[in-house]
């Protein structure tokens, strides 16, 4: 079958397109316009009332959404390399906002349970993933790192059966916090919600795998390259 000389220069047209649009030039452009973009610093509560920006530091921060967390902030210069951080053991989970009303048995048992293990969790995968870098600990580090559930919920099993495709889903929302004890100052803040099960048996690979991912990211980019390569939060 001939092809028209119309679909051909169409074709010709849609290619070069592409080619432009995903160019290394075309690519670096995309990268100075984020750059070009700054965070403003926010105070109050964020993300529906589940951040509370005053647990992090009293007169807010410059939020930002990378490909692995939802809000993440590091201080200038803070660098991985030669680090050494103490995850310390997290409180009894609070759960924030309007949302905390809705929660029931079920959510809060699984926050128990996921709370019992979070401090070593983050130890060992985050151990593993910076290698020779730095170092982790549950009972010592000059980086103290202290986290917290601020909502879980197991999902809607209604919606998960009749529905699919992830609707009705359970979620865990954390926040981290690092902090240098020798200095008292505040390095680098999380904030994300990560999908998860009905119990900790059926929610930790999902959450070893995010942390395994943040990781990655961190070792990488390093703390200062994830929040500069960030977009900056709308609220």
């Amino acid at each position: 079958m001939k092809i028209s000389l119309a679909k051909k220069l169409s074709a010709l047209s849609l290619s070069l397109a592409l080619v432009a649009v995903w160019s290394p030039d075309a690519l670096a452009k995309k990268k100075k316009k984020k750059a070009g973009k700054t965070p403003q610093v926010m105070t109050g509560t964020l993300d529906d009332g589940k951040l509370v920006t005053s647990w992090f530091s009293p007169d807010g921060l410059a939020f930002v959404e990378t490909d692995e967390v939802d809000y993440f902030w590091a201080r200038e210069g803070f660098s991985l390399d030669g680090q050494s951080f103490h995850f310390e053991t997290w409180p009894e989970h609070e759960f924030l906002a309007e949302a905390a009303e809705e929660r029931d048995e079920n959510d809060h048992r699984l926050a128990r349970q996921m709370n019992s293990d979070m401090a070593r969790s983050f130890s060992d995968v985050l151990g593993r993933v910076f290698g020779d870098r730095a170092t982790t600990s549950t009972t010592e580090g000059d980086i103290l790192v202290e986290g917290r559930i601020v909502d879980c919920s197991t999902g809607n099993t209604a919606a998960k059966m009749f529905v699919g495709f992830g609707a009705g889903a359970g979620y865990t929302t954390i926040d981290l916090k690092f902090t240098d004890q020798s200095s008292g100052e505040l390095v680098a803040a999380v904030h994300h919600r990560v999908v998860s099960g009905t119990t900790w048996s059926t929610t930790d690979s999902k959450f070893f795998k995010w942390i395994k991912k943040m990781g990655n990211a961190l070792e990488e980019d390093d703390f200062g390259g994830v929040y500069r390569d960030g977009d900056p939060v709308k609220e």
